[in-house]
């Protein structure tokens, strides 16, 4: 009996061939079945009935746990937390979780069957057809990152992971969204440049502010000498406000340095774009137009400060518009969520935008405008020397915000501020009285520039004041112990913060508070946002103050202190 069944045959096929088969068994072995013969073959075909039963039934478990398994991985794959792709190896798309189709924003009707290359913007796309070459050549997993350029949607930053399928004919592609880690990644590499920069910058601005001390005093004095009405009374005067105006170069550079940080108040932001604005649009054919909410909600900043970064923007959109326009600043109240504005956590922000109708910035720029230095202004014969945006960078992210921008060559170019809105209400400031001068008495002044002392001690002895003078804390505690112990004890001491060789104002205020607990000192710092200017009590001074400063300034402080000739001599 050579002839067997053929397995592809149909069930009632399958019965007449296993008949035939049976007959011919028959008439090979011309034997008659007994009936004991036929009962052992009937038993033995109801026990194989029993065990087809059983293996049926198995088989039909087995399809069920199958199937359940299939429809678990398809619930596995379609609802995972991250996005799953499976590519052919010449990038067409055969398979697309609903993840995977979120993440590029595409239904997963749509994606089917498109070569995923045609996503992958042109400058990546050389390493993306090396990435999936080496998935089907090395059969191990294999990473990339790539950058997707879709129409009307911002860039997209992805990283790819994959493995090649058992079939070689197809791989699993696990997508993850890098648009937020390299946004953070951003801004700490420009954070290290400044703080490298800042070493050098808070140098210059301490420099620079001693400096301009010297200046405004002198020229205070001058003014004083000066007939009043005087012509050249009025030029002194002139010169004075503009030498104090120099100040706001400084504050630039101090944003750079560690004492940059803002000294935050709830604040009403809508005062302080219409006072930042003005002036930058002064004497030029650009026009603004603002859209600035009642409601408004506060936000807690250095009013000094955010009025920096707004003069910035609008005089970087003036240059925009050499020939004149419009520049739209808006503010809005806004609610972000934690996918928005990736660098920032969900909540309530102010938003400023700062919008120009001007040329534009090309797309390849973009990603360098807030580097320091870099800009497309000319400086005369050098380009890239501009500060202004990372500086703008630089006090936004100190004050816990973000800056953002949109920007399109013809077109124009629009800054988005975010700034934590604030519960706070705003605090009122009252305006400061004319002092008048400080009773006479006897004044101790420590600083380690000698021209920086000798104008000091000029502007307090106009005032009727005795002044000795110290370099350095060691020096000040001496003559102060000395003065004491002949009864001839100081009034006040003005004790220079940073000295370059010797004991500063910090240690200097310790060791004159053990020789007299009573001690009334006021620091002085070219660092004009340093933490002890900003809580001089703390540190047990009386007063603060920045530098550069006025006679006027020097003339209140001192009123306070000792009391005014007025109350004096009443």
């Amino acid at each position: 009996m050579n002839q067997k069944p053929d397995p592809s045959l149909a069930a009632g096929e399958l019965r007449r061939c296993a008949e035939d088969l049976l007959k011919e068994q028959h008439l090979e072995t011309g034997e008659a079945r007994s009936e004991a013969d036929t009962r052992r073959l009937l038993h033995e075909l109801q026990v194989h009935q029993i065990e087809l039963e059983i293996q049926n039934a198995q088989l039909q478990e087995s399809r069920d746990r199958l199937e359940a398994v299939a429809e678990k991985y398809t619930d596995l794959y379609d609802f995972a937390p991250v996005g799953y792709l499976t590519l052919d190896p010449d990038g067409t798309i055969r398979e697309a979780n609903l993840a995977g189709a979120s993440l590029l924003g595409i239904a997963r009707s749509a994606l089917v069957n498109r070569r995923f290359g045609l996503f992958v913007s042109p400058a990546d796309r050389p390493v993306f057809a090396a990435f999936l070459e080496n998935v089907f050549e090395s059969k191990a997993r294999e990473a990339c990152e790539v950058t997707l350029q879709m129409d009307g949607k911002p860039p997209l930053e992805l990283g790819m992971e994959a493995t090649a399928l058992e079939s070689g004919r197809a791989c699993r592609v696990a997508l993850t969204d890098l648009t937020k880690r390299k946004q953070v990644e951003e801004d700490h590499l420009i954070l290290n440049k400044l703080e490298s920069t800042g070493i050098l910058a808070g140098g210059i601005a301490h420099d620079f502010n001693n400096l301009l001390t010297v200046i405004l005093l002198n020229l205070g004095l001058a003014r004083k000498l000066a007939p009043r009405g005087d012509a050249l009374a009025r030029h002194l005067e002139e010169a004075e406000k503009t030498a104090f105006v120099a100040r706001g170069l400084t504050q630039q550079l101090i944003t750079f340095a560690k004492g940059g940080a803002p000294v935050r108040r709830a604040t009403s932001l809508s005062e302080v774009i219409r006072e930042s604005v003005r002036p930058a649009l002064s004497g030029s054919r650009v026009r603004c137009e603002f859209s600035l909410p009642e409601d408004l909600w506060l936000a807690e900043v250095d009013a000094g400060q955010i009025g920096q970064v707004i003069r910035n923007l609008v005089l970087n959109a003036r240059e925009a518009m050499p020939q004149g326009g419009v520049i739209s600043v808006r503010a809005e109240n806004v609610i972000l969520s934690s996918t928005q504005t990736p660098s920032l956590s969900p909540g309530e922000y102010v938003r400023i935008s700062v919008a120009d109708r001007g040329e534009g910035i090309p797309r390849e720029v973009l990603p360098k405008i807030f580097d320091p230095y870099f800009s497309t202004k000319r400086r005369g014969n050098f380009k890239g020397m501009g500060l202004g945006l990372t500086i703008c960078h630089a006090i936004i992210q100190k004050h816990g915000g973000a800056i953002t921008v949109e920007s399109e060559v013809a077109v124009g170019t629009n800054f988005h501020i975010y700034l934590p809105a604030s519960r706070k209400l705003a605090r009122k400031v009252s305006a400061s009285k004319p002092k008048a001068l400080p009773r006479p008495g006897r004044i101790l002044v420590m600083d380690d520039e000698e021209w920086l002392r000798d104008v000091l001690a000029s502007a307090l002895q106009q005032m009727g004041q005795e002044v000795e003078l110290a370099e350095d804390g060691r020096r000040a505690v001496e003559l102060y112990a000395e003065a004491k112990a002949l009864g001839r004890p100081f009034d006040a001491v003005l004790l220079d913060l940073t000295v370059r060789a010797g004991m500063g104002g910090q240690e200097a205020i310790q060791a004159l508070l053990k020789v007299d607990p009573t001690a009334k000192a006021i620091v002085m710092s070219g660092y004009a946002n340093d933490p002890v200017l900003l809580e001089y009590e703390r540190h047990n001074f009386k007063a603060a103050l920045a530098k550069p400063f006025q006679t006027d300034r020097l003339q209140e402080i001192l009123s306070q202190l000792m009391g005014s000739a007025t109350r004096a001599e009443d």
